[in-house]
């Protein structure tokens, strides 16, 4: 199991200042067997900061690193998929590692404060968003009439040099079923073992309907992690796990974990979540009702030995590519740990 098991890295969004920063923690993280870096697509973010154009960012990363790239992830909302599968492809082409597609059905931090609309049908508008961009990067002619989108006899004069997969963010019954009739890879946040086992049906159950077997789903995880060997240390960091499940309590229940804070409303569903003062405040007042048990369920947080147990946890429930999320307390040192221990220990090397 171990062997099969693929160790990737979120690059830090908001992103530190100034952006060549980003390139030198990538630059640090080629000396390790990590498979490959994946970045957030937002134009708003928690908490407040520098957030540059993931796309431009992937597109100097491109030519600096041979290892792959994804987003984690983007939306149909901000690009028609014509102009969006000419700049994949030609991305593809600047890649050393070639390119992944982490896309879901939008959220409102990146659109609502734009004036962009995105609430009729987004997951319909998801999977043609989808559709189109597999068409043009046929290189062929195509014709296409969608509800969202539309083709005439058109095609893009670029197309990628190898194959570029889909993996949805989906994190609801229904998405994660479409995500086994048609993605290459599940990319979920804010899971246990407990719920990544029972919602991993979902895909299996969409995968089964296509006619697809589940193995050729990569089924992802992205996931904060934090090392050091007291646990006092580990007290500020867990505040991240925490924002993301104050967020996300629907997800919770339907998970069977009972947790009550009557403070919070439905404008805490994180697809709702809007960055700014008021609500910030709020999260940081509600931070601390979240249990400390639940923020290590749903994280990868202890002492080397701690997380490799942690990693054996999410493996067995189906897991077979992590998407580390380093929030220290110390980056640089977790970096290394994971690095010259904990992805030897699970390699065999």
């Amino acid at each position: 199991m171990g062997e099969d098991l693929k160790f990737s890295m979120l690059l830090p969004y908001p992103a530190p200042e100034p952006i060549e920063r980003l390139f030198k923690l990538v630059e640090r993280m080629q000396n390790y067997p990590i498979d490959s870096i994946w970045l957030p697509d937002h134009l708003l973010m928690y908490p407040k900061g520098y957030c540059p154009d993931v796309w431009s960012v992937i597109s100097a990363l491109a030519v600096k690193t041979p290892l792959r790239l994804g987003t984690g992830v983007t939306c149909p909302h901000r690009r028609h998929p014509a102009v969006f599968a000419q700049m994949a492809a030609t991305i593809d082409h600047l890649s050393k590692g070639g390119l992944s597609v982490g896309i879901g059905a939008g959220e409102a931090m990146n659109l609502d404060p734009f004036g962009i609309e995105w609430r009729r049908k987004p997951v319909k508008k998801m999977v043609e968003f989808i559709e189109v961009c597999r068409l043009l990067w046929s290189g062929e002619r195509v014709s296409y009439e969608g509800e969202f989108y539309s083709l005439n006899n058109a095609y893009l004069q670029i197309k990628p040099n190898r194959k570029i997969p889909f993996y949805i963010g989906a994190n609801g019954k229904r998405t994660r079923f479409i995500t086994g009739m048609i993605a290459e890879g599940w990319i979920p946040i804010g899971e246990s073992p407990k719920t990544y086992a029972k919602n991993l049906e979902d895909v299996k159950e969409g995968a089964k309907e296509a006619g697809r077997n589940i193995e050729e789903i990569d089924k992802t995880l992205q996931i904060y992690t934090a090392i050091a060997d007291k646990k006092e240390d580990l007290n500020f960091v867990r505040m991240f796990p925490a924002v993301m499940l104050l967020g996300g309590l629907k997800k919770l229940k339907e998970g069977g974990y009972k947790v009550e804070i009557e403070e919070i409303g439905d404008e805490f569903y994180f697809k709702e979540l809007i960055p700014g003062e008021e609500m910030e405040n709020k999260l940081y007042d509600l931070i601390p009702k979240v249990p400390v048990n639940l923020t290590d369920e749903f994280s990868i947080m202890g002492t080397r030995d701690e997380c490799i147990e942690r990693i054996e946890e999410f493996a067995k429930a189906g897991v077979n590519h992590f998407i580390l999320i380093n929030v220290g307390p110390n980056p640089k040192e977790t970096l290394r740990i994971y690095g010259e221990e904990i992805i030897p220990y699970f390699k065999g090397d």
